[in-house]
């Protein structure tokens, strides 16, 4: 290769020539061109996302470099550094903002202050932001009285890559599992070592306790967490804000495996908030006989006799019955619920010898776990949709991100207005302009006069509605706004645990370009159920991909200006909200809200089901102060049909004598016909179905799953309470006359006393009561 000094020089020697010379502004060029192209090489070269995520450095995304777009990512950064806030991009490539607490008003998140194994002691900091799109950039700022407005520093995200060999970005479509001891064979399924295949499911195994998110937020996106005894050593390092921050996962719907087999005193002695999670009074070990586990997996492999906890027969739902080796029955595998989570517990070390070289113990894990760890293909049947999105979040954003706020005519309409500027102008220019006037040549005037007013009547008739009709503006200078919300609220209240939670998904057009203050606060409704929010989030909602039926074309939107996402904390209480929220004209923006709460009920209510049945019996009581519309009693299988309106504190003396009907029939608006049934498909492609999406969004595996929508449902799946429906709880469920939360926007361009208003539009609230159940002896 030519050496490129030597070369421009070359040609940039002068020659004795009385002409003027190319060559000389033609080498000033590449030399400018190799300038610039070195600078982007070079700054490329160190935004290299795999530089950030060892363990050594001073930033770390994710666990292990693992996180996904559109969910909390932790951002680990050392403390010395002073990071005090950091920006990304959201869905739409807009430049946000998240800032922490300051130090006076209480961290968000906890600092945590682990030994590495060297033993010199290191300081990290947590900051939890939502990245909108794969490699997008971090830029990483301190403190404003302490920074010269220069980032401390700039990098990016990881690319979507392979789990298995380093940082990457965990696409939707595969299950992402942390692991916390031995993976159980779950890091092998799909990988082909002659045709060079990795696995299609991405395991997380930190080796370290401090790259151990300090919040439940670090945990956002994972699928399912996998406990073993080998995991003890990770376990027993771990700060108390991590592991409750794993207990919070769980509570808000996360997933748990746990074995618990001969080494489960180290275990829980390690980690003493498993025995605290799980409904199990005493963790002694028993000698169980395997046939229950080989009859389970139809395996002609046999197994020996192993040490394994008593698990309760009466709590759970029951998935494997054993016997002891006395030859009395005890379960060997039970799937408890906790909270809105569940854990699966299995009372079998599968760590041990005998079932690392057993060949079903990867059956038996996939069995267990359901569809967490199964890779469904439906490629040729999501190819055939007719929208762009493949998930039930997308079908909820075409359903919120639609507004009617233009006046709509009808073709009868629009043929009497052609009928009358046809009868207007005829007259005007035969009879009036040539006959009374005389003057024909005046008809290149009056013609474009009678159209442009024709025209200005139809346009100005089909403007928008007015502010009076599309918000109520509290103290506003009272000038004319387009601002509409359309919302979806789900709030989920458990009896059992006294855990309570909403989620909200919100979309928020404006006709005129505008600033707002965005924050999603309990109504006074709310407040009869919840005294105390004891945590409330607003963020970003949505981003381009096949869940939501986007397509990425940039990364950056240079031309709306940048926003903020604020966390607060006052007292006892962490809250965010959006500070600046940026909207074109004629836009939309959506957002979603979260909070968690202690419920207070008046009202505590166990129901009782007869005994060796699935039927309730016996009274009922709406436990909630206020009525419940369309309400409906399921329990496992059955929906109680209630009245139209459940009143506060109705009393329903025979729950047994209320109309029954098969709950996945009536979701699936299944009938039964002479010889035959009859199921209503479901049709991706419908918007104004807010109560079926909502259902859909509540129990999608309860209907079917997949095989019955056609739709996945990763990015609001949290939201699914179908696994929930058991033998000892029951779900109370129904739509309500007004949200419990409600969104308020401040206006950039008022004062702040001046300019909060609560915009209206398409709002729907559903609320779920999971309620015991007992059974009752005959």
């Amino acid at each position: 290769m030519p050496n490129l000094p030597a070369t421009l020089l070359r040609l940039a020697r002068p020659r004795v020539s009385t002409k003027p010379s190319w060559r000389l502004p033609f080498a000033a060029f590449l030399v400018f061109t190799s300038l610039i192209l070195g600078g982007r090489f070079s700054a490329r070269a160190e935004s290299d996302p795999s530089a950030i995520s060892t363990e050594g450095s001073q930033v770390s995304v994710g666990i292990d470099g693992h996180y996904r777009v559109g969910r909390w990512v932790g951002i680990r950064t050392a403390v010395e550094m002073g990071v005090n806030a950091i920006e990304t991009r959201d869905g739409d490539g807009v430049q946000v903002l998240y800032e922490r607490s300051d130090s006076s008003a209480g961290q968000v998140t906890n600092q945590d202050s682990p030994s590495d194994q060297a033993g010199q002691a290191s300081a990290f900091d947590w900051t939890y932001v939502i990245p909108g799109s794969e490699a997008a950039p971090l830029v990483l700022q301190g403190k404003p009285s302490e920074s010269s407005g220069l980032p401390l520093a700039t990098t990016r995200l990881p690319t979507i890559g392979v789990p298995s060999r380093g940082p990457a970005m965990i696409p939707l479509a595969m299950p992402w599992i942390l692991v916390i001891g031995d993976p159980l064979g779950i890091d092998q399924i799909g990988v082909n070592r002659l045709l060079d295949r990795d696995a299609s499911i991405a395991v997380t195994r930190p080796e370290s306790a401090t790259v151990m998110p300090n919040s439940m937020l670090g945990f956002d996106g994972i699928d399912m967490i996998v406990v073993g005894a080998s995991g003890s050593d990770l376990l027993g390092k771990l700060k108390p804000a991590q592991s409750q921050a794993i207990v919070d996962w769980i509570a808000a719907g996360g997933k748990l495996f746990l074995t618990l087999g001969e080494q489960t005193k180290s275990l829980l002695a390690a980690a003493p908030w498993i025995g605290e999670l799980l409904p199990i009074d005493s963790f002694a070990t028993i000698t169980i006989d395997p046939a229950g586990i080989e009859t389970y997996t139809s395996s002609q492999s046999p197994l020996q006799p192993f040490d394994g906890v008593r698990l309760p027969k009466d709590r759970g739902d029951i998935l494997i019955m054993g016997r002891t080796s006395r030859r009395i029955s005890t379960p060997i595998a039970v799937s408890y619920a906790i909270g809105f989570g569940s854990a699966v517990v299995v009372a079998a070390d599968l760590e041990a010898s005998q079932f690392v070289t057993w060949p079903e113990r990867l059956d038996l894990v996939s069995r267990l776990t359901g569809s967490t760890i199964r890779v469904d293909d439906r490629n040729k049947e999501r190819a055939k949709l007719p929208t762009a999105y493949n998930d039930l979040a997308g079908q909820t954003r075409s359903m919120l991100d639609h507004f009617s706020i233009q006046r709509r005519f009808s073709f009868s309409v629009l043929a009497l207005a052609l009928m009358a500027l046809i009868a207007v102008i005829g007259p005007l220019d035969y009879l009036l302009v040539n006959r009374v006037v005389g003057k024909p040549l005046l008809g290149w005037l009056t013609f474009p006069i009678a159209v442009i007013g024709l025209s200005w009547v139809l346009v100005s008739q089909s403007a928008t509605t007015s502010q009076a009709e599309s918000a109520k503006q509290v103290g506003s200078a009272g000038e004319d706004r387009d601002i509409r919300c359309n919302r979806i609220e789900i709030v989920d209240v458990d009896t059992i645990n006294d855990v309570g939670r909403s989620y909200s998904v919100n979309y928020v057009y404006a006709h005129d370009a505008s600033r707002f203050d965005v924050a999603v606060n309990a109504s006074g409704t709310m407040r009869m159920i919840a005294p105390e929010i004891a945590l409330s989030r607003t963020a970003p909602f949505g981003y381009p991909g096949e869940s939501f039926g986007g397509v990425q074309i940039s990364v950056e939107d240079s031309r709306l200006p940048a926003y903020d996402v604020v966390f607060r904390k006052q007292n006892s209480r962490i809250s965010s909200v959006i500070e600046g929220l940026p909207l074109a004209p004629r836009s939309s923006k959506g957002f979603f809200g979260e909070s968690k709460f202690t419920p207070t009920m008046g009202t505590k209510v166990e129901l009782q089901r007869r005994s060796g049945s699935e039927l309730l019996q016996g009274e009922f009581i709406n436990p909630l102060p206020f009525d419940v519309l369309d309400a409906k009693l399921v329990f496992r299988n059955w929906a109680y049909l209630l009245p139209t309106r459940l009143r506060a504190g109705e009393r329903i003396a025979a729950v047994e004598k209320l109309r029954q009907k098969n709950f996945r029939w009536l979701l699936s608006r299944q009938k039964a016909l002479e010889s035959s049934t009859e199921t209503q498909a479901w049709d991706p492609t419908s918007s104004n179905t807010a109560v079926r999406v909502a259902e859909m969004l509540m129990f999608h595996q309860a209907t079917g799953g997949t095989q019955y929508t056609n739709l996945e449902n990763q990015p609001l799946g949290h939201l699914d309470l179908s696994d929930t429906l058991g033998d000892d709880r029951c779900i109370l469920y129904g739509r309500l006359d007004s949200g419990l939360t409600s969104v308020n926007l401040t206006d950039n361009n008022a004062s702040k006393e001046g300019g909060v208003f609560t915009p209206v539009g398409e709002e729907l609230a559903m609320i779920r009561v999971i309620m015991p159940v007992t059974a009752k002896k005959r």
